[in-house]
């Protein structure tokens, strides 16, 4: 498997906070997913490179919860960073299969 790095990062809508309703596939014996809306997100669109040549590998999306206060004290990345619901956004990837739509000024 290839190191991979993160090059150019670009906004959705500016990286402004928007609206968003993402979708999950979920474990079934058929494909069925999980939508639900995220009101205050960030959405980032971000290219992989492979570290040593710095070829674009990929394109990949990141959305950020900016409003974390309703999460649980014992949501893993509360645990992990040593933080608490409130105190910080919250960026993950968008995995492969799901899917996010947001608001952008176009």
């Amino acid at each position: 498997m290839s190191k991979i790095l993160v090059g150019k990062v670009v906004g959705i809508n500016g990286g402004k906070v928007t609206k968003s309703v993402s979708c999950h596939r979920s474990l079934y014996p058929y494909l069925v997913y999980y939508c639900h809306s995220v009101p205050e997100v960030r959405v980032y669109e971000a290219e992989l490179l492979e570290v040593e040549t710095r070829e674009k590998m990929n394109r990949v999306v990141a959305i950020c919860h900016v409003d974390t206060s309703a999460w649980s004290r014992t949501h893993g990345a509360f645990v992990a960073l040593g933080f608490g619901p409130g105190e910080i956004e919250v960026c993950h990837w968008i995995f492969e299969n799901d899917m996010t739509w947001s608001s952008a000024d176009v």
